[in-house]
């Protein structure tokens, strides 16, 4: 793990471009130019506050009635005037705080949702895990305690000045006889002050240094424990059909356990630490008073002084104390703030991987004039480097209909992810044909809102009016649907999975793209659905060109074209071939029973079919008559 010191650099690097950011660096200087004022204004009232204790105990040990009273409307005074400035300080805090969340995650989730990268990070970065809760949860803590920890230690150094200015006055010269040689020592209560604070101080690093660790380890339990419940949510349905709740009852209580084991090992450590700030916090109120009593006692300062004293040694111990008092905070600070710069990394490692020039990769084309979709040398590989298809060489114009078959794991849609230009780890060149392209893969995406959001995703197509989405949803068989337009629900989990399948189909039919590409879209159909969804593309969109990656039986026949990726030798890779269909003897009479099957049920709609073939067959069996011979 990085030192303290180079982690905070690397949280600065990632996370202080919010002063420098347009449009947000204008307010970023304000308001931390009002924390600012407003901390030096709260020392300002503290050091009021000192000397209003020093008069006050003075007319109390004089006796001094009228001053007492004329002191309680001052007090009156600092009372209402800190209040306002908290709360003042407070609301400018809390300003800060937010907005540079708000920043951070933006510029974050631009990062993560950029170019297939919250995919990408999936099959690269294992150790970045739960990159939502990163951006939710150590986000929210890395600013929060930042400008938290930064309002205390600019008031620790405020105070800190000040006070030790006074309690040096107030402290004088202490006699001191050493080896036989009498000293005086300046402000020795300066010195003691700093010896008390800085003793504790480094007690405290000791005791509490591996809570840096422990709170890093237990905010990733926290999170995979969290992540466990969202599956379980998300999956509800495959589970309880499964009768799969004991194992998952097991997982999540495993999971459990760990989270529990890293709390007792952040417990341990709060639990060292804790034994000496609460010994310390016991100690506080008491060492002022006996380091300035020797004063006192020998009549050098009165009673006011002697508070006036206590009040400022507290004040610079509170200073010089701040490690002790925020060490917990710091720690589980700390460790957000590594979560949040790993995620960072590993989205630039990840990037320089994609893009760096010292890699080979797959290359994008821009469409030119010619709209054709052209595969050249195209090589795909994994991640790892291992290949899974070889030199592909394909051209597909509009409007071909295309089907890629091959067996599982062999790279069928890693095609298509590559064409989507998510999947970079290959070689050779992949031109993309004029027009909008539009890919379906099996297990369609629904957005959070209504069913109009759903069938519009990602974005509305002009001129498309409720009619156009009813009598859509009408012709993929979702008639039960059209009247919940404006429904907001959870579309992923109330619809199954052949109905999601059919809104994926009416969404591509809204939109009209001049491309598909479908992986698997209609697994999840019977084949009478998959015939009406595939005759509906084909008859609403005639000039769409349509890439299908499917094994489903009878999907060939809305295809005209089929390749076939078929296995290669060693580590060679899948190669891809065009598959010349030769229709079988068993095929050819499927499909003239299949037209005579749909011509009989053509005739059988006419009304006077039945009574035709009955009168026919009536006359074919009736006994003709004998003509009469005259």
């Amino acid at each position: 793990m990085d030192t303290p010191h180079s982690s905070i650099k690397a949280f600065a690097v990632v996370a202080c471009g919010y002063w420098t950011a347009p449009g947000y660096r204008g307010a970023a200087w304000l308001l931390t130019a009002g924390m600012l004022v407003l901390g030096a204004g709260n020392v300002g009232i503290q050091l009021w506050l000192n000397l209003w204790n020093r008069d006050f105990f003075n007319a109390l040990q004089d006796k001094n009635l009228d001053k007492l009273f004329h002191l309680l409307w001052i007090l009156a005074a600092i009372v209402v005037t800190a209040g306002i400035g908290v709360a003042v300080q407070l609301h400018v805090k809390r300003s800060l705080q937010i907005y540079w969340r708000t920043w951070l995650s933006r510029t974050t989730v631009e990062r993560w949702l950029s170019a297939g990268r919250q995919y990408q990070l999936g099959l690269l970065a294992d150790e970045v895990d739960n990159p939502d809760g990163r951006i939710a949860e150590d986000i929210r803590v890395s600013t929060e305690f930042a400008c938290e920890f930064a309002q205390s230690l600019l008031q620790c150094v405020l105070q800190l000045f000040t006070f030790l200015t006074v309690l040096w006055t107030l402290s004088g010269n202490l006699p001191v006889t050493l080896f036989g040689t009498q000293l005086n020592v300046p402000g020795y209560m300066v010195w003691c002050a700093v010896g008390y604070a800085l003793i504790g101080s480094l007690f405290t690093y000791a005791l509490g240094r591996g809570l840096i660790d422990a709170g890093n380890v237990r905010q990733g339990r926290e999170a995979d424990y969290r992540s466990g419940l969202t599956r379980a949510r998300e999956h509800a349905e495959s589970i309880a059909l499964l009768r799969g709740e004991d194992d998952e009852r097991e997982r999540l209580r495993g999971s459990l356990f760990e989270l529990r084991t890293a709390w007792h090992r952040q417990t341990r450590g709060q639990g060292n630490l804790s034994l000496l700030t609460s010994s310390l916090a016991y100690l506080a109120p008491i060492v002022p008073l006996v380091v300035a009593l020797p004063r006192y006692l020998s009549g050098q300062i009165q009673l006011g002084g002697l508070m006036q004293t206590a009040q400022a040694f507290s004040s610079v111990q509170w200073a010089l104390s701040w490690l002790i008092d925020n060490f917990s905070k710091f720690a589980e600070w700390r460790a957000s703030c590594d979560r949040v710069v790993h995620l960072h990394m590993a989205l630039h490692d990840l990037e320089e991987s994609v893009d760096g020039v010292d890699h080979e990769r797959i290359t994008l084309h821009p469409p030119t004039d010619v709209d054709m979709l052209v595969l050249k040398e195209l090589g795909l590989a994994r991640p790892t480097g291992e290949m899974l298809v070889a030199d592909a060489q394909v051209e597909i114009a509009r409007p071909e209909r295309v089907l890629i078959r091959g067996q599982s794991g062999s790279g069928k849609s890693t095609i298509m992810r590559a064409v989507a230009g998510i999947w970079p780890w290959g070689k050779g060149d992949i031109h993309l044909p004029v027009g909008s392209i539009v890919f379906m893969p099996q297990k369609p995406y629904f957005p959070l809102g209504t069913l109009r959001d759903a069938l519009h995703y990602p974005k509305a197509s002009e001129g498309i009016t409720d009619e156009i989405l009813k009598d859509t949803l009408h012709k993929v068989g979702l008639d039960h649907l059209r009247e919940r337009l404006d429904e907001v629900d959870r579309w992923d989990q109330i619809l199954s999975g052949g109905e999601q399948q059919r809104v994926s189909f009416a969404r591509s039919l809204v939109h009209k793209p001049q491309w598909i590409f479908m992986d698997e879209a209609t697994s999840a159909l019977d084949e009478a659905g998959q015939e009406n969804v595939m005759k509906l593309l084909i008859e609403e969109l005639p000039e769409t060109s349509i890439v299908s990656i499917g094994h489903r039986p009878g999907l060939e026949v809305f295809h005209t074209r089929e390749l076939t990726l078929e296995p290669g030798k060693g580590d060679e890779g899948a190669t891809l071939t065009q598959k010349v269909r030769a229709r079988s003897e068993k095929r050819a009479l499927k499909d003239v029973y299949s037209r005579m099957s749909a011509a009989s049920h053509a005739h059988a709609r006419d009304p006077g079919f039945w009574q035709t073939l009955r009168t026919r067959v009536g006359n074919a069996t009736k006994p003709k008559k004998k003509k009469k011979t005259g």
